[in-house]
């Protein structure tokens, strides 16, 4: 297996070194399958976000830029702007080779297979 994976790899918007870094939040859910990372991530599109696999790291990472609409000056901002990035180590039990990474309206979603070894069988019981 390679040792980075890229899941989806875009030229990401350049932001200056003092921007401020934002943690996402997630929520995280497992069912029998797979598990599920959904991260909030206000002003990224597919253009300006990346997830990547490396070491059984997994690492979102993305960058927003506030609109600024052409004749106004902004007197006010309360949404950040700048730089999303988090990490998380992925257990023995995924395939990394399957992960797959969507974007839609800022909410970026990450499916992690289970390896087909580790998920729940039924076993057939005979009388």
């Amino acid at each position: 297996m390679n040792d980075q994976k890229t899941i989806q790899k875009n030229d990401p918007v350049q932001t200056p070194e003092n921007e401020p870094v934002f943690v996402p939040r997630v929520d995280i859910r497992e069912d029998a399958e797979k598990f599920t990372v959904v991260a909030d991530m206000p002003g990224v599109d597919e253009k300006s976000v990346e997830a990547t696999v490396q070491n059984r790291v997994l690492t979102l990472e993305g960058w927003s830029r506030p609109a600024r609409p052409e004749g106004c000056e902004t007197l006010g901002q309360e949404f950040g702007c700048g730089r999303y990035r988090r990490d998380f180590t992925l257990p023995d039990a995924v395939d990394p080779d399957r992960i797959q990474a969507r974007v839609k309206n800022g909410v970026l979603s990450v499916s992690i297979p289970k390896k087909e070894e580790v998920k729940p069988r039924k076993i057939q019981i005979t009388g």
